[in-house]
């Protein structure tokens, strides 16, 4: 199997050619600990405190199962409501497709996201739902 070599590549900024080589595994930046107290010294930066972080230690069930119905938010156009059609399961996220719509147009949304609702909501709260 042959290894790859130096590409060439254009820098956007300057417009000019470069040539770029992955690092060898011999090189000292991957003999060396990555050490985040020295890289943020090094960089001026200060890291995110734990509370702003507002994800849960455990991720949402996910209950939903393949071809079942919802009413979610068209991630084209953030005004409307459509009806969805769930298409996939990984994990805590959902595939969905607007009904009506080819899989091309298809998007994930975790279980707990606001963008989606249970079949009636938009009747229940004066919303319009836009049909397939």
């Amino acid at each position: 199997m042959r290894k790859p070599g130096p590409q060439k590549a254009t820098d956007w900024k300057d417009g000019k050619k470069h040539n770029y080589s992955r690092p060898s595994e011999t090189s000292p930046q991957h003999q060396a600990h990555f050490s985040w107290d020295k890289y943020l010294k090094e960089t001026c930066a200060t890291a995110a405190p734990i509370h702003c972080f507002k994800q849960p230690y455990l991720p949402p069930n996910n209950e939903f199962k393949i071809s079942m119905k919802v009413e979610a938010q068209d991630p084209r156009n953030t005004t409307s409501t459509c009806i969805a059609t769930v298409v996939g399961l990984t994990g805590a996220r959902l595939r969905l497709r607007l009904d009506g719509s080819d899989n091309k147009n298809d998007f994930w949304r975790l279980v707990d996201s606001t963008e989606i609702q249970p079949i009636g909501n938009c009747e229940k709260s004066g919303g319009m739902l836009q049909p397939p």
